[in-house]
């Protein structure tokens, strides 16, 4: 006699939807609830009600249930918003996924180009420079965090387009410089700190200064050889 014939018989007695699970399905084995499946996995398996199933189906099973949750819950995070690869294997495990689940769940990601470090990096740094404001110095930090590849960083940052990078530091700094009050070496010193904050380059931040304090001076002038200031 063989381990299978060995083995109780285990007959699909019920399969019921989810009232909340959406996709899911509860297995009831000889009249008793076994275990719940995504309906991927229904189909995969043929779980239809009058069906026998074997001990070891049903590891197979558990399986192809852990792996198709971890994919689809790295699904979910990447249609929030862009991941890298890093960002995702840990949001998994902070799920408790175990790791060789999360492996075959992000090589299939990685497989479909749903996960691309990459195009991660040039996206993010496009919407750093442009949209938020930030330098190249806070760029790179923000994409080490984020797990990416020295190599893949530096392709980012080579991507930026300088004048885009001064053009927001400059709009920062003219903000930064109209709500900053005392003289034009405090101001300067004020808004200065401020920039190098923002991850500009100390070359881009003594660029902007330079102009911010021409015009400061040049306002003054103004002001002073002004006939009917008394």
């Amino acid at each position: 006699m063989n381990s299978e014939e060995q083995q109780p018989l285990l007959i699909i007695t019920k399969v019921e939807k989810q009232k909340r699970g959406k996709h899911r399905y509860n297995i009831f084995l000889n009249e008793e609830y076994a275990f719940s499946v995504h309906e991927d996995i229904l189909i995969k398996h043929r779980l239809n009600k009058g069906e026998t199933i074997h001990l070891q189906e049903i590891e197979s099973i558990t399986l192809d249930e852990e792996q198709n949750m971890a994919y689809i819950k790295a699904i979910s995070m990447i249609g929030r918003r862009p991941h890298s690869l890093s960002e995702v294997k840990r949001k998994l495990k902070e799920k408790g996924f175990e790791v060789p689940i999360i492996a075959w769940a992000c090589e299939k990601l990685v497989q479909q180009n749903y996960i691309n470090d990459e195009e991660f990096a040039k996206m993010w740094t496009d919407n750093r420079i442009i949209s938020q404001r930030k330098g190249r110095n806070l760029i790179r930090q923000e994409l080490q965090q984020r797990g990416i590849d020295k190599e893949l960083v530096k392709n980012a940052m080579e991507t930026i387009n300088p004048d885009d990078e001064y053009t927001g530091a400059m709009k920062l700094g003219q903000t930064k410089w109209k709500q900053t009050s005392g003289k034009t070496m405090d101001r300067k010193r004020k808004t200065g700190a401020f920039l190098m904050r923002r991850g500009y380059t100390g070359s881009i931040v003594n660029k902007v200064l330079g102009v911010l304090s021409s015009e400061s001076s040049e306002e003054e002038f103004e002001i002073s050889d002004d006939p009917f200031d008394c």
